[in-house]
Order: structure tokens, then C-alpha cells, then sequence
């Protein structure tokens, strides 16, 4: 039998709302103070978050490093600070979804197709990980590989200050972090996911492994197209 946590104002909408608020300020700021150019602010921007979110998730690594066959993905006490950490993960979701929403109606720029994809699944396997209140510790594990972001924003930095060093070497570092990192983290979450399904899983979880799976297929989906793009332009060493 399924538990289902009820959300009350206090211990997730007000959360929710007011990390939302924080991501969408560093985006003002990014625009306003630092690159009045809005896709390269944003890149900027999200690489200011994702510094936050990659210690928020090696810390979910350490702290949930015993469950690692099971995926990390495990049931989760009242009170645990994976959960106000995941609810950050998710303001910063919707305030990216914010924030593209301004650029397309003030700026006139299109989302990235690729992007709402991505922040699309995180918000429903999130959600998924708050209401059940199981893989808490898988959700903020991925975050591990915002060090993506964190290259895109070096490379927005160095065309910012016109230094190609920087632009050529923050462009290898991105493929590298696909290759080596994002990519052998999906496919060996996937793998143990599929081990758990295959020898049976606690009464309650399958579904979470069920969400866990389909958002791995996804994110694995989506760093293949990231890695060819970033192959038609560099090449690994």
C-alpha cells in the first residue's frame, strides 16, 4: 500500500514558492547587472544554480551512499533534509520555466525543445519522489551532473570576455562531463534499476522504480543528442 504525503503550505508550497522566487532573482540579477544579453545571461544564470545544485548533490551521495543497490532509491523519514533540498530542486525547475516564459514573450527567444524536456521530466519524477516520499536521495543524486550547466555558463563567460581558451576549453569540458560523468551515472542507475525489478522489489516501490526508469530512458535520450551536438563542434582532446 502506497503512502501518500499530503502537502501543507508550510512544509512545501511556501518552500516551493520561495526557492522559485530565489532562482528568479538570480536570473534578474544575471540580466541586469552582469549580461544584459538574455540567452547568454541565462546560461550565466543557470550556472550560478548549478553550483548549489551539485553540492546539494554530492552531499545526497554521501548521505545516501548504504542504499546505493537499491538505486537510492529508499523510503524516506519526516524530517529528512533530502526533502527541503528537493523542494529547491524544484523551485529551480519552475523558475527556469519562468524565466524561458520571459524570454520568449519580452526577448522573443524560443525555449529550447531539448531543455523543457529535460526540466519536464525532472518536475514529474520529482513530484513523484515528494508525494511518495521515496528517492529523495536518487532525485537529488542527479544532480551531480549539473556540472553540465556549470561548463555551458564558463563557456557563455569566456565569449562574454572574449577569451577562446576559455570558450575551447570549457566546450571539451562539457563533452567530457557527458561522456564520463552524466552518462555512466544514467546507465548505472538504470542497470541497478533494472536488477531491482528483475529480482522484485519492496511491497509499495515498484511504481517509484517504475518513474525512476522511464525518467532514466529520458535523461539517457537526451545526453546521446546533447553528445552529438557537442561532437560536431569538438572533439575530446
Amino acid at each position: 500500500m502506497l503512502a501518500i504525503m499530503e502537502f501543507g503550505w508550510s512544509d512545501t508550497w511556501g518552500p516551493i514558492l520561495g526557492f522559485t522566487a530565489l532562482f528568479v532573482v538570480i536570473h534578474v540579477l544575471a540580466v541586469i547587472r552582469v549580461e544584459p544579453a538574455y540567452s547568454r545571461a541565462f546560461k550565466l544564470s543557470r550556472a550560478g544554480a548549478a553550483l548549489i545544485l551539485t553540492i546539494l548533490g554530492i552531499a545526497a551521495f554521501v548521505g545516501g551512499f548504504e542504499h546505493w543497490r537499491e538505486a537510492f532509491l529508499y523510503r524516506h523519514q519526516q524530517g529528512d533534509w533530502m526533502r527541503t533540498g528537493l523542494l529547491l530542486v524544484y523551485g529551480h525547475l519552475l523558475a527556469d520555466f519562468i524565466w524561458m516564459a520571459v524570454g520568449k514573450y519580452k526577448y522573443g527567444i524560443t525555449p529550447r525543445k531539448d531543455l523543457i524536456i529535460h526540466h519536464g521530466l525532472g518536475v514529474v519524477g520529482f513530484g513523484a519522489a515528494l508525494v511518495l516520499e521515496i528517492g529523495y536521495a536518487f532525485g537529488l543524486l542527479t544532480m551531480i551532473t549539473e556540472l553540465l550547466p556549470l561548463s555551458t555558463g564558463v563557456n557563455a563567460w569566456g565569449k562574454r570576455i572574449a577569451v577562446s581558451r576559455v570558450v575551447e576549453a570549457s566546450d571539451r569540458a562539457r563533452l567530457h562531463v557527458l561522456a564520463w560523468l552524466r552518462l555512466p551515472l544514467w546507465t548505472s542507475l538504470f542497470a541497478l534499476v533494472v536488477l531491482t525489478l528483475i529480482h522484485g522489489t519492496e511491497p509499495g516501490m515498484l511504481i517509484a522504480y517504475i518513474v525512476a526508469g522511464t525518467g532514466l530512458v529520458g535523461l539517457i535520450s537526451l545526453d546521446v543528442f546533447w553528445m552529438g551536438k557537442c561532437l560536431r563542434h569538438v572533439d575530446f582532446y
